[in-house]
């Protein structure tokens, strides 16, 4: 029983009612930093991105969007990773929360290469094939399982080479190690109701080609990866 995924249990986190005092918010997001460092958070999506980068014309920065930035850490990393690989990048890191676009404007001054954008998910202001790659990291869990199709059809439209989707493995084990850490490393209310609400808000590596064939992605790849994480990856011929 305890491998076994429990039932969806989709709930509001605190982070998207927004009803938090900024510094709180600033607090929550930097835990979530912290996961993310220390639980693949960031090791997953380099490890698919890089391939993407590589096919890049040289001289021509390779454009991408970060559908659902919050705190841009992701857009970050990606812009580290693209330094050390000497490509060049343009990075359109967008969110509709004001208050994780204000942090993430102070996360951002030292890279010119990411844009924040405060937009609706599923309101994007690109064209269809007007972006190279196209991701979205450890937020579909955050919606209904018609919008996060919807958000998967959406970015997929955008991209010209491809999307990667990174984000939880709903499991009972994943569930109770993230309640555990989060009341031995932090005291942020946000971050102790959050985290384990996540992880029971996720979808499991099945869901999500489910998720990905109602979104209608020709090809796609599901891959796992330690501790509990999910990358769905489509490409483009």
């Amino acid at each position: 029983m305890i491998f076994s995924p429990p039932p969806r249990n989709l709930r509001d986190e605190l982070l998207d009612l927004d009803e938090a005092p900024f510094e709180e918010v600033r607090d929550s997001l930097n835990d979530v930093q912290t996961v993310n460092r220390y639980l693949s958070g960031y090791r997953v999506l380099l490890h698919h991105a890089e391939k993407f980068l590589k096919t890049h014309k040289p001289g021509q920065p390779v454009t991408i969007l970060d559908a659902a930035t919050g705190s841009a850490d992701q857009p970050i990393a990606l812009a580290k990773m693209a330094r050390k690989l000497k490509i060049p990048v343009k990075i359109f890191a967008v969110d509709i929360n004001f208050k994780m676009l204000k942090f993430a404007r102070e996360m951002t001054e030292e890279f010119p290469e990411i844009q924040l954008i405060q937009c609706d998910v599923l309101s994007l202001p690109f064209r269809e094939g007007s972006i190279d790659l196209a991701v979205n990291n450890l937020s579909l869990h955050h919606f209904a399982w018609e919008k996060a199709v919807a958000i998967l059809g959406a970015i997929y439209k955008i991209s010209r080479l491809g999307i990667i989707v990174n984000d939880l493995h709903r499991s009972r084990i994943a569930h109770a190690a993230i309640f555990l850490l989060t009341r031995l490393l932090t005291k942020n209310r946000l971050t102790r109701y959050d985290a384990p609400v996540s992880v029971m808000n996720a979808f499991t590596p099945s869901e999500f080609c489910e998720l990905a064939k109602s979104a209608g992605l020709p090809r796609f790849e599901v891959h796992r990866h330690f501790p509990y994480r999910i990358a769905l990856v489509a490409r483009k011929s």
